[in-house]
C-alpha cells in the first residue's frame, strides 16, 4: 500500500429487513452523565433520610 493513502471500508449492506435509522438519534433526549450521577446521589440521600425519619433503618 502506498504511503499517505488509507484503505476505506464500504459500509455494511442492510439485509434481512435490518435498516438503519439515523433520525432516531436526533430526536432522543440527551442527558449528561454528570446530571445522572447527581440525580442518583440525591435520590439515595432522600431514601436514607426517609428511612431514618420513619425509623425503618437502622434497626435499634
Amino acid at each position: 500500500m502506498a504511503k499517505g493513502k488509507k484503505k476505506t471500508q464500504a459500509p455494511l449492506m442492510s439485509s434481512a429487513g435490518i435498516m438503519r435509522y439515523y433520525e432516531v438519534e436526533d430526536s432522543a433526549i440527551k442527558v449528561s452523565p454528570k446530571s445522572i450521577v447527581i440525580l442518583s446521589l440525591v435520590i439515595a440521600v432522600l431514601v436514607i433520610a426517609l428511612n431514618a425519619y420513619y425509623q425503618l433503618w437502622p434497626r435499634v
